[in-house]
């Protein structure tokens, strides 16, 4: 059974990456507000009901991956035995940078779509504040504070906040850097106690 899951899972993520990749093809030729989920699903060639059970709406479908998960379990395992910035250095360094070398056209793509569509981007700051708020629960369990900590709330909200800082500077630099190496620079500002250089 657990064989069976794990096919299906597998066939389940196949699928949504190749809605993913029609949409943003879409999207790109005729403008975001101009496709459907209807015609992405005709595209596709799947059902529309497909589409909306995968991603409920046209900005999921931009912004679906399966990295954060694994991005803050490696955040998780490295806090262990690090400060924060330097967990998030760590996790970057074993997950983010393989993530970009097999992804990074695709990850291009779907941020530009992100940076340059207000509901996009508006999902994706949503986005992010889940993501703030899981990584401030993993400090909090990891140092025996409450979330609501202020030190807790402060270094998380700047953690997330430099990387959506990251995301917006490699978009507004036409991608002209590696985003790796973005995060990685984004991460020493904070590193060095946000001051100036």
């Amino acid at each position: 059974m657990k064989a069976e899951l794990g096919r299906r899972e597998r066939k389940k993520i196949e699928a949504m990456h190749h809605i993913q990749r029609v949409a943003l093809d879409l999207f790109e030729a005729d403008g975001y507000d101009a496709v459907t989920i209807e015609r992405i699903a005709a595209e596709a060639e799947v059902s529309p009901s497909s589409v909306y059970r995968y991603f409920g709406t046209k900005e999921r479908i931009v912004l679906y991956d399966e990295y954060d998960p694994q991005l803050v379990e490696a955040f998780d395992r490295e806090l262990a035995g690090h400060d924060p910035v330097t967990a998030l250095q760590g996790a970057l360094s074993t997950v983010f940078r393989e993530i970009m070398r097999e992804d990074e056209e695709l990850i291009r793509r779907r941020i530009r779509l992100a940076m340059n569509h207000p509901t996009v981007r508006s999902e994706l700051i949503r986005d992010s504040e889940e993501t703030e708020a899981q990584v401030r629960a993993i400090i909090a369990r990891r140092t025996g504070r409450s979330a609501d900590d202020l030190d807790i709330l402060v270094v998380t909200a700047a953690i997330v906040r430099a990387f959506m800082a990251a995301l917006s500077y490699w978009h507004t630099s036409g991608y002209q850097e590696p985003l790796d190496e973005v995060v990685d620079r984004t991460l020493t500002v904070i590193r060095r106690g946000l001051t100036l250089d």
